[in-house]
């Protein structure tokens, strides 16, 4: 079966007040052109859920594309604050469901099981169960009597995640981090893949170890080269700090608006055109794939 779609045909799958889970943690792996998609295509409302969420959450906040944000983190790490989520939660424009990280991963992985909730261990001091009540419950263990937190499950109405390679067929395969992306896929009601490239099922077929998505789980599958571009996405490329710095200063300076604006603006060919020179491709895939060399030219 041919699942293979164009990424302007992504609002086919993703609809205004969706809850849209998406895939990656930390500055690895988030589908970016999927993100900037929603962001062209102006599809608001959206209840999004992140685990380690970054750039990506940030930018579509700064569209005004999202209502609820559930989450446990939302950051640039190294590069500063995340601002259009900082200000969101500031000013109270912005619905939030803070839960552990942990506790993300146990919601879907409940979902993916087709279970209401799981249980996991108390989390300690932590006032999160207090704050998001929704979220966690009291339980007795019927074996043992010991008192744990049940997580409610979390099942999106969409994931999107972004992989490494996947046939037409939907079956996905990665080589670096995974999050909590099998398990987001598991969960989700639709899932749209986009991969760095469209192979063969041959081709998946010689490492079926790397095949942690199952084509039966996937509706869509979107060529994206440099899709989770500036997150890094190994083996592939690795971290782009310099995009990332290059938003966080033009947050900085009042130019928040225009950047995303750009951003909306322009296909994703003439994205990559304009921010992946061929000297910046070498350096990112040096930098996934052979930092010692980077170290010892002093660049």
């Amino acid at each position: 079966m041919n699942k293979v779609i164009a990424l302007e045909e992504l609002s086919s799958f993703v609809a205004p007040g969706d809850s849209l889970g998406i895939g990656g943690a930390w500055m690895a792996s988030h589908p970016m052109a999927a993100v900037r998609q929603l962001m062209r295509d102006g599809i608001g409302d959206l209840h999004v859920i992140g685990s380690l969420s970054s750039i990506d959450v940030d930018q579509l906040i700064g569209a005004g594309l999202v209502r609820e944000l559930t989450f446990s983190m939302v950051s640039l790490e190294a590069y500063g604050l995340a601002p259009h989520f900082r200000k969101a939660v500031q000013d109270g424009t912005l619905i939030i469901n803070e839960i552990s990280g942990v506790a993300i991963n146990v919601g879907l992985d409940a979902g993916a099981r087709n279970l209401p909730y799981l249980p996991m261990r108390d989390i300690g001091a932590s006032q999160l169960p207090e704050v998001t009540p929704d979220a966690f419950a009291e339980i007795t263990c019927p074996f043992t009597g010991e008192r744990l937190l049940a997580i409610r499950a979390i099942v999106p109405d969409v994931a999107i995640i972004h992989v490494l390679r996947a046939d037409a067929a939907g079956n996905c395969q990665v080589e670096g981090p995974m999050a909590c992306d099998p398990e987001l896929a598991r969960a989700a009601g639709r899932v749209v893949v986009t991969c760095e490239e469209i192979v063969e099922t041959e081709v998946i077929a010689r490492n079926p170890a790397t095949t942690h998505i199952p084509g039966f789980l996937v509706d869509a599958v979107i060529e994206a080269p440099f899709g989770a571009h500036p997150t890094t996405h190994i083996p592939r490329y690795g971290f782009d700090a310099w995009a990332v710095m290059e938003y966080a200063d033009a947050c900085a300076d009042g130019l928040a608006d225009t950047h995303i604006a750009q951003l909306a603006s322009e296909s994703e060919a003439a994205y990559r055109e304009r921010v992946l020179s061929a000297d910046k491709r070498a350096v990112l895939t040096t930098i996934a794939r052979n930092p010692k060399t980077l170290e010892t030219q002093g660049t």
